[in-house]
């Protein structure tokens, strides 16, 4: 059994990250590291109830570090920070407003360690959408034997895999599906967020998120970034049911740091340069999709 850290970056969250904490401290695998890196004006471990979690979490077999870090360079820095300080055979980046059912952290590591890919992740459903179906937005390509690695580029048809993760889509079709509780399917992705496991050795091998001092502080995209690499060279996937919910609070990234100019995507082309020569680029048009 691969062994597994949870990295959990926040920031002035502290209910929502209540909420993390509590599906963490709930999980069926006993043996976690959890390592928090707090960038929170007051240390978030200074509340009764999170410093009760720790101890709960402590408690049933898991190990609780605890960072306060004080100086503040974007979330990128918070990723590649928690990479360096974890050590487990699979890393799984967790976001402060996220909560997981019991079995997902074993599920999450069976698959990774079975399949021999570079991450799985597990999208999470925004609840207040659970009454609003949306058919024309269920599409999904279930993988029918072992994920192979693949090339998803900006602006091909596969990069619109993306609008899966909208609403409760992927609540959606979990129901329709009919699997035996514990039973997953695995499917294919353009990139995934909010609940991620990487094999901790792939990622290191393209570098991590160690390119966060070549970006402007604010900026979203570094997941589609370092999947993109991960995919074309070990390939990646998402499972149905996900198992994870979204406490829907507001972002810490405002819609102003959503345009081009603050997408980790504009390293692509130069990460596939370094890391994956032998697969296509992307066409010069493709950019307008980031």
């Amino acid at each position: 059994m691969i062994s597994v850290d949870v990295l959990i970056p926040t920031m002035n969250r502290l209910q929502s990250l209540i909420m993390t904490l509590s599906g963490v401290a709930l999980q069926s695998r006993t043996d976690l590291g959890v390592i928090v890196a707090d960038q929170s004006d007051e240390p978030a471990n200074c509340s009764e109830v999170v410093r009760s979690l720790c101890k709960l979490i402590e408690a049933r077999g898991n190990r609780v570090c605890w960072y306060h870090r004080k100086e503040r360079f974007g979330i990128v820095e918070q990723r590649d920070f928690l990479l360096r300080v974890s050590s487990a055979d699979a890393v799984l980046y967790l976001d402060d407003d996220v909560i997981m059912e019991s079995w997902v952290v074993e599920k999450m590591a069976n698959v990774l360690e079975e399949q021999g890919c570079a991450f799985v992740g597990a999208f999470p459903t925004q609840p207040t959408y659970i009454d609003d179906v949306r058919p024309h937005q269920q599409h999904i390509e279930y993988w029918a034997g072992r994920v192979q690695p693949e090339v998803v580029n900006p602006g091909d048809p596969k990069w619109h895999r993306a609008t899966l993760h909208t609403a409760a889509n992927l609540f959606h079709v979990a129901q329709g599906l009919g699997l035996p509780p514990g039973d997953v399917r695995l499917y294919k992705v353009s990139w995934i967020g909010a609940c991620v496991m990487y094999d901790r050795r792939k990622l290191l091998e393209i570098g991590g998120f160690s390119f966060w001092r070549r970006l402007p502080r604010k900026l979203v995209g570094e997941d589609a970034l370092v999947q993109n690499i991960l995919m074309r060279l070990w390939g990646g996937c998402g499972i149905v049911p996900s198992g994870t919910y979204f406490a829907e609070v507001p972002s810490n990234f405002p819609d102003q740091y959503r345009s081009r100019d603050h997408h980790a995507l504009m390293l692509l082309p130069e990460m596939i340069k370094i890391y994956a020569p032998h697969t296509p680029t992307p066409k010069p048009d493709a950019w307008k999709y980031w």
